[in-house]
């Protein structure tokens, strides 16, 4: 039977890769029992590990984060699509503009209004998506998962702790202004 403070625990905050393990178990990427295999331990040494070293605002803090990256993934595929589609319109411009000066070189003047009234709608979708492209993305985070809030309110909780009288007024402000002072799922509040 081995010595329940042998630092097996340790093995993984000795690792090089600790915060990529960290992150696949909080993400679930791996399970306790292939992070264990991965660094020679037990599966129960994970799970003291994960009790041990793993805090609530490293988890929030995993999952905003990748909440942002899938986000910016996202956002950057959908300007590379609509770049695409406006490198398409303005082709698809100077192609019918080619036409138009063809037509007119050609003493077509039916040809080239029919062409200058099928570059207006070009230029117009142009304009249009451009339009669209210049719309700012915008990224929301929730206030709960904010670095910054959750430090405030563990200010705040300290504070009312010391000074038990300041609870309710604090209480009151707050919900006048429409902050959060509700329990969490893991039963920290004001």
């Amino acid at each position: 039977m081995g010595n329940k403070n042998s630092g097996a625990t340790h093995t993984i905050n000795m690792r090089a890769d600790k915060d990529e393990i960290i992150k696949d178990l909080v993400l679930g990427n791996k399970t306790q029992l292939e992070v264990a295999a991965m660094c020679g331990i037990h599966g129960s040494q994970v799970s003291r590990f994960i009790k041990k070293y793993i805090t609530e605002e490293m988890r929030r803090e995993i999952m905003a984060e990748a909440r942002m990256t899938r986000v910016e993934k996202a956002t950057g595929v959908l300007n590379e699509e609509r770049l695409d589609v406006s490198r398409s319109y303005e082709s698809l411009a100077r192609r019918v503009d080619a036409i138009i000066t063809q037509a007119e070189q050609n003493d077509d003047p039916a040809f080239a209004l029919a062409g200058l009234n099928s570059l207006r709608l070009v230029l117009r979708d142009v304009a249009q998506l451009q339009g669209k492209l210049a719309q700012n993305l915008t990224v929301n985070v929730s206030l709960a998962e904010s670095k910054e809030w959750r430090v405030m309110r563990e200010i705040l909780k300290e504070v009312v702790d010391q000074v038990p009288e300041a609870r309710l007024p604090l209480l009151k402000a707050m919900n006048f202004h429409a902050l959060s002072v509700t329990k969490e799922a893991e039963g920290v509040g004001l």
